[in-house]
C-alpha cells in the first residue's frame, strides 16, 4: 500500500519539486473545467 498526500495550491501559485518528491513519488493534477497552463524549467547538465 502507499500513502496519498493532497496539497491545495492557490491559482497563480509556483512550487518546486525536488528530491524524493521529484524522483521517487508519483504526482498528478486533477482535471479542471478552465484553461490551465503549466511551465517547466529544467537545468541541463553539459557533459
Amino acid at each position: 500500500a502507499w500513502d496519498r498526500e493532497t496539497i491545495d495550491v492557490e491559482p497563480r501559485s509556483v512550487y518546486l519539486m525536488a528530491g524524493p518528491s521529484r524522483n521517487e513519488w508519483e504526482h498528478s493534477i486533477p482535471p479542471v473545467a478552465q484553461h490551465r497552463y503549466s511551465v517547466t524549467f529544467r537545468t541541463m547538465r553539459v557533459s
